[in-house]
């Protein structure tokens, strides 16, 4: 039986040291997708996203293959400042906020409403090669949701323009 373990135990510390993807297969964090410089992460990027079947995704959802227009300001340490997202219902202009990490491309934004009190997680990696790979959560944790009364998660494919 200790055998056992230690064979399961092993395989899963292998698997884990092989993993570099931000959306993992085993549920382990990834390493992202390799160092990204400010002027590669900065700019304006056009995200697809399709739903998937982790929430409900009712009342209000953004429809499937919808585009999604960001505009990334990245400073040296990889904060967000003076970055927004367009709300493809309204075209609105909005305010996003968080942080890229140029060792690895990996990122944590937060998509806000204009009151501020609902807002959207983007997570996921930026490439050297202006492309992004992640997920887009309607509700951020700890806000109301901006499109969904049920909630929704999409994946989020895009390129910078």
């Amino acid at each position: 039986m200790i055998r056992v373990v230690a064979r399961c135990l092993a395989v899963i510390a292998v698997a884990t040291a092989c993993e570099t993807s931000v959306d993992n297969l085993i549920g382990f964090p990834g390493g992202g997708g390799g160092a990204v410089t400010q002027a590669e992460a900065s700019g304006d990027w056009s995200l697809t996203l399709r739903k998937t079947t982790t929430l409900a995704c009712s009342g209000g959802s953004l429809a499937d293959g919808q585009i999604l227009v960001t505009h990334f300001s990245v400073q040296s340490d990889g904060t967000l400042a003076a970055s927004s997202w367009q709300n493809p219902s309204t075209g609105a202009v909005l305010p996003a906020s968080g942080r890229v990490t140029l060792s690895d491309g990996s990122t944590l934004i937060l998509l806000s409403s204009s009151g501020g009190g609902s807002g959207m997680e983007l997570r996921g990696t930026l490439t050297p090669s202006a492309t992004f790979t992640g997920t887009l959560t309607d509700p951020a944790p700890g806000l109301s949701p901006i499109f969904s009364a049920g909630g929704c998660e999409y994946t989020a494919s895009g390129t910078k323009a």
